[in-house]
């Protein structure tokens, strides 16, 4: 399932993405696009032939770990009952998500035949004696029939549709009497699958007390995006314990510390945390070009007019600025570099003859 998530209705924080993921993998897409998911702040726009149209045009404004739910039971829906889903949604597409995904656990209840059109289903109408019309047939009567027409008066009978090479009945769909749960993991939490041998291994999850140091690790669900070496299980359960003790804003800043270092181990993000404070970190901007608006908006007197900015393409300003702090615009934002500040004035230091020093502001005009 393809789906382009938005922080509201903001097109710039947005990113397309495809589902199912996993739920770690689910907090970094809010990540990029600043949310933390709340309050279902997420706006969701489906790109899927399982779903109306007009569903997927009008959006859904709400948690993506259900969007996420859908896509799994979808996923591991057969041929026969996608089209029953698709049948249902034919005549509710006023549905919520909710809804959605009530529909994927009760189409069991309904008939749902592989038929592509009335011949074929006057076929399994007379073979199933389904309608009064065809019961106790001589069997020597039986080919002289119009199937096709028997198929159609059973659909006529039992308002029938057909669906992606099914006949489905499900006119009178009532959603299944049950409560649907969606378990979140925390979003700073370690997962890993760990045993002595792999027929025994099982998710464990990190920090954690117990002794697994003797272990193999089989695969690791961390929630950084960046992480390759972890065989060592000590320092796997060391750098969880000091990603457990960041909060969520911190957490997006070392994301975006380790995009800009390029760190890829456990070694590496381990001292990016313990130096976490050397860096400026913004969230808001989401590239170049919306850094060197908000860059000159903040050193600019506070009753300059604004809108002048509004239809300029700032990226190379911006991208100059992020380059002389040693920057960089990452996926989860604007992140300086090491003990630089983001919105403070720029200085070139430059030697006069008599060995004097002058520093001059740039300001706004980089040469």
């Amino acid at each position: 399932m393809r789906v382009k998530i938005r922080n509201k209705y903001d097109d710039k924080h947005s990113i397309n993405v495809y589902l199912p993921a996993e739920p770690m993998e689910l907090y970094d897409m809010l990540d990029m696009i600043g949310s933390d998911n709340k309050y279902c702040n997420v706006y969701m726009n489906i790109d899927d032939e399982r779903i109306p149209k007009a569903m997927c045009d009008g959006g859904f404004y709400d948690d993506i770990f259900k969007l996420n739910l859908l896509a799994q039971r979808l996923e591991q829906m057969s041929p026969a009952y996608t089209a029953g889903f698709k049948a249902v949604l034919m005549a509710h597409e006023d549905y919520n998500l909710d809804d959605l995904i009530l529909v994927t656990y009760g189409l069991e209840a309904y008939p749902i035949y592989p038929c592509k059109d009335f011949e074929e289903l006057g076929e399994v109408v007379i073979d199933n004696d389904m309608i009064s019309e065809v019961e106790n047939c001589p069997d020597e009567l039986v080919e002289c029939l119009d199937k096709a027409a028997i198929g159609r008066l059973a659909a006529e009978q039992f308002r029938g549709t057909f669906v992606g090479g099914y006949y489905c009945e499900v006119a009178d769909y009532e959603p299944p009497d049950m409560n649907i749960t969606i378990s979140k993991p925390k979003r700073n939490e370690f997962q890993i699958l760990a045993g002595t041998n792999e027929h025994s291994a099982q998710w464990i999850t990190l920090p954690c007390d117990k002794e697994i140091y003797n272990n193999v690790i089989y695969e690791v669900r961390p929630p950084l995006p960046y992480i390759e070496d972890i065989d060592d299980t000590s320092r796997l359960n060391e750098l969880a314990e000091k990603v457990a003790a960041l909060d969520r804003a911190d957490l997006v800043k070392l994301k975006a510390l380790m995009e800009l270092a390029e760190v890829e181990d456990i070694s590496g993000t381990i001292d990016a945390i313990d130096s976490l404070s050397e860096f400026d970190f913004d969230p808001n901007p989401r590239n170049e070009s919306e850094f060197g608006r908000e860059y000159l908006l903040k050193i600019l007197p506070q009753d300059f007019k604004a809108e002048i900015f509004d239809s300029l393409n700032m990226r190379d300003f911006g991208k100059r600025i992020l380059d002389a702090k040693e920057g960089l615009a990452t996926s989860y934002g604007i992140i300086s570099g090491y003990g630089q500040e983001l919105y403070t004035p720029i200085f070139t230091e430059q030697e006069h003859i008599e060995d004097e020093t002058e520093t001059e502001e740039l300001g706004v005009s980089l040469t």
